[in-house]
């Protein structure tokens, strides 16, 4: 099975590619950083357990540390999971579409990876995705929640009724979990194969230090553990972490001013395209001209998320004058779509 390659984000104009914050951390937060630098020993090795800073995690999100596992970034963990949950021939299932790194790291093992198709502009079935799980017969179930890219979300009745239906660990992928009205997190006592993954660096605006977690029953961690790369999170990433965690309730007014604008948008309609549903901090937005869209954005200096051969395109959530322009790019969109059918 060929290697499937995993395409890095542009990094040139107004980002609204990535679904970062387009807000870097506060001036104060960045100034105890900077001050706490001094007291790290570079010439030791991170703490393996990364002790301190699962606490602080697992005080935010009311889940015991000793259930967490921190790394580099939640993909770091996704890629744990799948290698060590599958392997040459077995099966990923996984939604389509979905975030491309789950092809990455289930080719690098030559898994099989099945997709159960989804509407962009439609809610998911739960129960024909677990019919057509159940015919697949996957040693994994794999997807994000809220879903990347649509930003559709289920909520904690669904993914019960998905968990306790496949026999296989279930992977729920909550990289946008703060942008979504709740967490399944409550279900790891009743649901004992759910892992969840989850990561700073959306909603806490820590994407340039890789900090992720997994999350999972106290069994399950005890049994994989042992078999996580050492030393993943480097001294300095932890440190930046621990202290931002420690203002986590300072990033509550932003996650909900991101939720407002995305909510803003979705309140209106256009005939020329179509908003999904998002419970995340994107929009996607369908078209079937959507290439003229895209050159627009691209025109106003804004660089979103395109998909080669696919009639929508995903753009983030950013700050007010940033939400401004993305307006002004769709309603000159809508403008021009509408004069050319007169």
């Amino acid at each position: 099975m060929k290697q499937v390659q995993y395409k890095v984000h542009t990094q040139q104009g107004v980002l609204l590619n990535a679904n970062e914050s387009s807000k870097n951390l506060s001036a104060a937060i960045r100034k105890e950083i900077q001050d706490a630098i001094f007291d790290i020993e570079f010439n030791r090795y991170p703490d393996d357990t990364c002790q301190k800073l699962c606490e602080a995690y697992g005080n935010w999100i009311q889940v015991p540390a000793d259930q967490i596992l921190a790394g580099n970034g939640s993909d770091q963990h996704l890629g744990f999971l799948i290698g060590t949950f599958l392997g040459k021939e077995k099966k990923l299932l996984t939604l389509a579409p979905d975030f491309g790194m789950y092809d990455y790291y289930a080719s690098s093992y030559e898994a099989q990876i099945v997709r159960y198709a989804l509407d962009p502009l439609q809610a998911m079935d739960v129960d024909a995705f677990i019919r057509f799980g159940k015919q697949e017969k996957p040693q994994l179930v794999l997807f994000s929640n809220p879903n990347n890219p649509t930003g559709q979300f289920l909520n904690n009745e669904q993914i019960e009724k998905i968990c306790k239906a496949f026999d296989c660990p279930v992977v729920i992928d909550e990289a946008y979990a703060e942008f979504a009205p709740d967490t399944c997190l409550s279900l790891l006592d009743i649901c004992p194969n759910l892992y969840v993954t989850r990561t700073l660096s959306k909603a806490f605006g820590l994407a340039g230090a890789r900090i992720g977690f997994l999350i999972t029953s106290k069994a399950n961690m005890e049994a994989i553990r042992g078999n996580h790369v050492p030393y993943s999170v480097n001294s300095l990433s932890m440190k930046a972490a621990e202290i931002v965690l420690a203002h986590a309730t300072e990033f509550k007014p932003e996650i909900e001013r991101i939720k407002k604008g995305r909510d803003a948008f979705l309140s209106k309609s256009y005939a020329s395209f179509s908003f999904s549903n998002s419970k995340a901090n994107f929009l996607l937005i369908q078209t079937p001209h959507v290439d003229k869209l895209l050159a627009l954005f691209s025109q106003k200096g804004l660089s979103v998320r395109s998909y080669p051969q696919k009639n929508y395109c995903r753009v983030t959530i950013g700050t007010t004058q940033e939400n401004q322009w993305i307006q002004e790019v769709l309603d000159a969109f809508e403008q021009e779509e509408t004069n050319a059918m007169q």
